[in-house]
This record gives C-alpha cells, structure tokens and sequence, in this order.
C-alpha cells in the first residue's frame, strides 16, 4: 500500500509541479544554486569541469526543478523520531535473541546478519530519507565557501594537464532573489609542454632497460604537461621491470622530477629510479622449481609427482593430463620472474572452468651474491564435477506474458584432459496477433535441447595442441533439437556443429576485447508444415522468378561460418566504447565439392550470408550517454540456385531494431500493399501480422541516456531502417534495394524508454511511435501527427511498448 502511494504521488508531482521551483521552504538567508555554467573553456572537456563542482545544483527541467519537489514532497512523510524508535527496537530484539542463542556462534551469527541488515536498512533510511526523497534530491543551498574550493579545484586540475597560467573566477546571478545561477570563467593560456627527458637511475641495469625502451614511452617531446600521462608511466616502468625479474621491485622507487624554470611554456622531465636503501641495487630473479598442486591439501599424506616439461605437477590423484595444464602454464625454470606471466598462468587456468580458484606464490632460494632464485608454487584447487542451473523467466509480446524455463547440467573434466560437457533443455511459450483476427492472441510454444562438448585446445589433424594457446582456445562440438509451434507453422530443427573460439585479451585479468569464432561445419536440418493459408499465400511472391515458398522447403542447411567480436564495453555500457561483430556464412559448397546431401524430400540450399554491426557509446558526464548503432546485411543465393533458407533472411522491427513496428513486421522498402474496400476505393494494407523476409538490412539507432531517480534511467531514441530485396519483383514494385533512393524508403520511429537497473538485470520499456512510413500511401506517409498516448496499450498501426531485458544494443 506505502508502495503504491508513493508511486501515485510520484506521478502526481511530476505533472503537477512541472511550473514552479519551491523557495518558500528556504530560510530568510538562504538561495537555491540552480545551474553552474562554465565558459572559456577551448581544449579541457567541460565533463571532467564538472566532476570537480564541491557543490552540486538542483537540476532544472521546463524552468522547473522537478527532483527538489519530489524530495520536498516525500519529506512531508519523512519522520526521522519515529525511524530511530524502529533502530532501537531492532536492536534491543537484537540483544534479546542473542541471549536466547547462548554459545550456539552458528545461531548467533545468523541473527547477527538477519536482524542487522534491517538495522542497517533502517539507519540508511534515516540518512538518505524515505523512498520518494531518494528519488529526488535535497536543496542546494548556495554556499560560497564551497564555491571557492570549487575554484581551488579547477586550477588543481588544469595545472595537472598543463595549463600552469590558467585564470579561473566566478559570477552570480542573482536577480531572482531566491535563485542563483553561478557563471565559470575559466582561461586556460597556453600550456606547458616537454622539451627534454632525462635520466636519475643508479642501477646501471635497470637504467639500460629503462632506456632501451624509450621509444615506448607514454611521453613523448612536444606533448602538453600532463599529470595523468606521468602517472601511467610510472605504471609502465613498474611492470616492465616488475616483468623483467625484479621481484622486489615497488612503484615508491620511481619518481619524476619537473623543472618549468629554465624556459617559457616548457617543462623538463627527469625520470628517477631510486635503488633500495640496502644494497648497491635492485635484484632480478629467475625461477627454480615451478611446482603446481591440483587438488586439495591432505594432512600427512604425500602427493604423487609428476615430473613434466621442467614442471613438478603434484597431486593425490591426478585427474587431469599434464599435457593440457602444460598449455595453460606460462612459468618455467630459469624464466627471468615476470608479473605478466604470473598473471596469464591465473587467467588461462581460470578459463578451463575446472578449478574452483587457483593462485600463484614465491619463495625465495638461498643463493650466491649474483644469483637470485625464487621457487613457483601455483595451487588449484578443483571445482565441482557436476553444477546444475535453472533459469525461470517471462517473455512479454503482443502484450501477452509468456513464461519460458531452462535447465543446464555441466559434468566437468569428463575424459581427464579438462573437458566439459553441457547438457541443456529449454521451453517456453510466448504470444503472437492473429492472422486471421487483430484483436486476438494465440500462443507460440517453443521447446528444445542442446549437448556440447568443449575441449580447452584447437583440435586439428597434423598440428599440436599449443595451437592459440595464448588466447584461450577451444574447441566445441554439439548438437541440438528445437521445436517451434506458431500459427502460421510447426518446425524442427536438427542442428550438428564445430566450432573453434579464440579471443585476445587487453590485459591478462581483465574480460577480452576481442572474440574469434570458425565454424567449418554446420548441419541444419529442417523439416515443418506450413497450417496458416495466409501465411502461405504471402509466401507464394516470388523473387527472381522463384517462389519464396521454396525457402520455406524443408532442407538441409549445411555451412562454414566466421563471427568477430571487438568490444570495449562492460555489461552496465558506462565506459568510452566501441562495439563491432561481422558474422559471415557461406552455404552449401559440400555441393560444388561432389557431395551432394540431397536426402529424400531434402533440399540443400546454397547461399551467402553478411551481417556486420557497429556500435558507439559515449560518456557525457553526470551519467549521462549517447549511444548510437549502424546495422547492415546482406543474403544472397549462390550458383543459380535462386533460394535462401527462410531462417537466413533478415527481418526488421522489434524490441531491438526499429521499435515502432512489431517484431519482424517492417517492410519491405517502399513497397505498398493495397486492400480494396467494397465501395471500390484502394486503401494501403500497412498492419501486416506477417513477418516480412528481406535479403537487404540497413537499420540504424541513437538514444540519448540519462539517470531520472535513484535506479530508474530514461533514455530518448531514434531508430530508422528497413528490408529490401537484392532483385527486382514485379509483383512487388519498390521491394527491391536501389543504392540512388534507400535512403528515402527507411522507416522512421521515435520515442522514449524508461530502464530499471536492478544490478543483476537491467528491465526495458520503450514507448515508440512511428515518424515516416515508407510502405504507406502517397501523403500518408508521416504519420506523427496521428501519435495518440493511448496507442501505446493498445493494438494499433501508429505505436507501440516494447518490453525487454538489457539493452537494445
């Protein structure tokens, strides 16, 4: 009930107090600082400008500050006498139940752990405020003493990137005499830049590796002063000594003295490299013994070992073959010690998904003066050989939930040579409009299964096992079945594949920015019946001379496919990124190569297939994004076979494409289907409940993201593509791609979404309108002007609400 209210309330602030900004709440001296503007600025990015604000304004929308009224509004419930009477109550109930739990430490530490997390909730409560003021923000009250340290700040940060002459002050303006808005006046002048690099370095060695080196440097003559790129060599110094041997090497030793005196707008840079206090110098060891353990420790019971390329493998029973752990071992004896490969060991190991954790450790030998030893002792230890998932969730189309559930089982390390196998069932059900009625939904079920296998090495004849084995590789053969049930059809599908996986990693233990997958052979087979007659009369257009309802046949899809994907991003798509996948396929050639796998009733289809996707996601500060995509693709049969595979086709429209139309239901190009009506008049037939193939993609996307309250983000959106055929189709005038004019025939949708982050998932809903429709007749093309709101809950022809989960690209 609290809920709900608070929900109610929430959208009744916002449309209610959209016109005013609350001061009457203000003491008699105090104003509400309501924008921070900062001007001048030529070469520094104003983000960075803003993250240094001691003092943040109460944002403004319409001339209005719609958070400070949400905050002002849930203070009016906000009770912070009766939250302190809930901690002390707690915690006396606290107390109570440990003396009830005596010595039990078992019981003691659950009621410790149940009963203070809502202490903690509670003292947060009482903090932060109730819901409803977390959702908006408290009052800025100007303080100029903040003011001042801002500025101290922002001449902290530009002589950090140079700008040693920088003039920074402020204005007010204050002519409402409860509001301020607060001017920046920055002037950068002229930075500094390095003119000469020297060198400090006692150690004679490590001074020849440090200048062999140069060359490498982050900084580089010419370039502006710049604290943050000092910072980063410092870091490249550590690792390349630290990956050099020098075990005791410490980041404290290196230093950068700057001298700005002896010329104008110039900054000498001298690199130091102090030695330790005890000794002549800094150390370089080389490994010893590498031992590594691959199981858990048993108290006075000895391991077998197994002596294997130079490496003591130890173990009470050795369930895994030394020649594949060797493939993931990057440290031998008499290797100079190297941080670097330290850390690949950790992460190869880690990729096998067969040990629970594992960690690296040294100890240092007894030696000579001249000679530095360290022993390596990598410890895994085993994780569990069979792991069960579940997966329960809800599909949400049509405006129908669908509930859908998954079951995974991994058997881990299966044969000795750390292998996986998984085997998976999946089901679900979903909704679908009506061919025959709009208004009515009827039901998609799906269900299905899968069995891989996953070998940790690329398995090729006439090649070893070492082959990519810095990057990760596997090997996956699998097969599966899938049975879908629609209302235009039933279809099964028989799937046999190989797959080799590589990837390249920016760093040892961060995720992989790039991802390699070869498929040499892939086997479909596809059987099903088409039970909707409208859908099989859609079917019946031809293309080329040749019906689309022979893509429709049932077949053998056999192919090689190559997929590649670059991306700089993290799940949340909070950094500077960029995102690129190209999957290509190439169907069919066991064909031309004399085996023909004609079997029965079975066509062997032959085509080609390209889909490359760009993606670009930019930061703009105060979480804050701009995201944009261009998606394109093309489909084409192959040796006058003249049929593509249905499921080849590509299809536009849907909760990740142009969100405007419906899911595959966008198309194609300018193509205008005509209904007549029985008084003779010719309208276009623009609701189609009939997926539209195509074997030309272009689409294209922008939002603008932003945070709204707490976990709940907008975002406002574009999207704008199509489908097209490659040949021209009579039947269909304007379905065809033509380079001189696509770009008039791409449907256009807008809107706006609200995305709940919950952590663990992130909820989507976008409410999307149509712009420009080019299937529509002449003059009835843009469409915006018939946009009504109550189009997004209902079925309609104008707009829609998509629902999904992550987001869209």
């Amino acid at each position: 009930m609290r809920l709900r209210l608070y929900i109610t309330a929430l959208a009744f602030t916002m449309l209610c107090l959209q016109a005013c900004v609350p001061t009457r709440n203000l003491g008699e001296d105090e104003r509400l600082l309501v924008s921070i503007a900062p001007t001048g600025l030529e070469t520094v990015d104003p983000t960075a400008i803003q993250a240094l604000y001691q003092q943040k304004p109460n944002r403004m929308v319409l001339g209005s500050t719609p958070y400070l009224s949400l905050y002002n509004f849930g203070k009016k419930f906000y009770d912070p006498e009766k939250i302190q009477a809930r901690i002390e109550k707690q915690q006396a109930r606290l107390r109570r139940r440990i003396e009830e739990a005596g010595t039990d430490s078992a019981k003691v530490q659950k009621v410790r752990a149940r009963i203070g997390n809502r202490i903690d909730r509670l003292k947060e409560k009482k903090k932060e405020g109730n819901f409803v003021m977390q959702l908006g923000e408290p009052p800025a009250i100007y303080d100029s003493t903040l003011m001042e340290e801002t500025l101290e700040q922002i001449q902290i940060y530009l002589n950090s990137r140079g700008y040693f002459n920088n003039e920074v002050s402020y204005t007010v303006d204050d002519k409402d005499d409860k509001l301020v808005h607060v001017t920046l006046n920055i002037d950068e002048n002229i930075p500094y830049r390095y003119t000469e690099f020297t060198y400090g370095i006692q150690d004679s060695a490590v001074r020849h590796l440090v200048q062999s080196t140069a060359s490498q440097s982050l900084l580089q003559l010419g370039e502006k002063y710049n604290e943050e790129e000092l910072t980063k060599e410092r870091d490249r110094l550590y690792n390349l000594l630290r990956n050099s041997g020098y075990y005791d090497f410490a980041r404290a030793y290196i230093e950068f003295e700057v001298d700005t005196s002896f010329a104008d707008r110039a900054a000498q840079i001298k690199t130091i490299i102090q030695n330790p206090e005890q000794g002549n110098g800094h150390r370089a060891y080389r490994l010893n013994n590498v031992y590594f353990k691959t199981d858990q420790d048993r108290f006075g019971i000895p391991r077998d070992t197994i002596r294997f390329n130079g490496i003591n493998y130890l173990a009470y029973d050795h369930k895994i073959t030394p020649l594949i752990l060797d493939q993931k071992v990057d440290l031998y004896p008499g290797q100079p010690y190297s941080q670097l490969r330290t850390a690949t060991t950790q992460r190869k190991l880690a990729d096998l998904d067969v040990f629970q954790f594992n960690n690296v450790v040294y100890s240092r030998v007894d030696g000579n003066d001249s000679t530095y030893l360290l022993n390596a002792y990598i410890n895994a230890v085993p994780a569990k050989k069979f792991q069960e998932t579940a997966e329960v969730g809800l599909n949400f189309t049509e405006r129908t939930p669908g509930p859908f559930s998954s079951v995974r089982l991994r058997i881990r390390n299966v044969f000795g040579g750390a292998e996986n196998l998984d085997i998976g069932l999946r089901g679900g059900i979903e909704g679908q409009v009506s061919i025959a009625d709009p208004d009515e939904t009827v039901i998609i079920r799906e269900y299905g299964g899968e069995v891989a296998l996953s070998f940790p090495v690329i398995l090729l004849p006439f090649t070893e096992k070492r082959l990519l084995s810095d990057f990760g590789p596997r090997t996956r053969i699998f097969t599966g079945y899938l049975n879908t049930d629609r209302q235009e059809y039933t279809r099964e599908t028989y799937e046999l594949g190989l797959e080799y996986i590589w990837q390249r990693y920016r760093a040892p233990l961060q995720p992989p920015i790039m991802q390699f997958i070869l498929s040499p052979i892939n086997f479909n087979v596809v059987q099903g019946e088409i039970k909707d007659p409208v859908f099989e009369e859609s079917l019946q257009n031809t293309i080329g001379g040749r019906s689309l309802l022979e893509s429709f046949r049932d077949g053998i899809i056999s192919f090689v496919g190559f997929n590649f994907i670059y991306n700089t991003n993290d799940f949340t798509q909070t950094k500077d990124a960029t995102f690129f996948r190209t999957l290509a396929e190439v169907g069919g050639l066991t064909k031309e190569l004399g085996l023909d796998l004609n079997i029965g009733n079975l066509t062997t289809f032959q085509y080609a297939r390209l889909n490359p996707d760009y993606r670009r996601y930019i930061p703009l500060g105060g979480r804050r994004y701009f995201a944009y995509r261009f998606n394109a693709g093309v489909a084409s049969s192959l040796f006058n076979s003249g049929i593509i595979p249905y499921d080849k086709h590509f299809f536009a429209g849907g909760a990740s494409s142009v969100r405007a139309w419906q899911y595959r239901r966008l198309g194609l190009g300018s193509y205008t289907p005509t209904v007549m009506l029985e008084n003779g008049e010719v309208i276009a037939d623009t609701v189609s409940y009939v997926e539209q193939p195509g074997n030309v993609l272009f689409e294209t996307s922008a939002e603008y993201r932003f945070n709204m309250f707490s976990f709940i983000n907008g975002a406002v959106f574009v999207d704008a593509g199509n489908v097209w055929l490659l040949e021209e189709d009579p039947a269909r005038p304007g379905a065809e791609f033509d380079i001189s004019r696509f770009y008039k025939e791409l449907a256009v949708g807008t809107g706006f979404g609200i995305r709940f982050d919950l952590s663990v998932l992130i909820l989507r809903f976008d409410f999307a309108t149509k712009v420009y429709d080019p299937t529509a007749l002449e003059g009835e093309k843009f469409r915006l002007g018939q946009f009504k709101f109550s189009d997004f809950f209902t079925r309609n022809n104008q707009s829609t609400l998509q629902i999904g989960i992550g987001y869209p690209f």
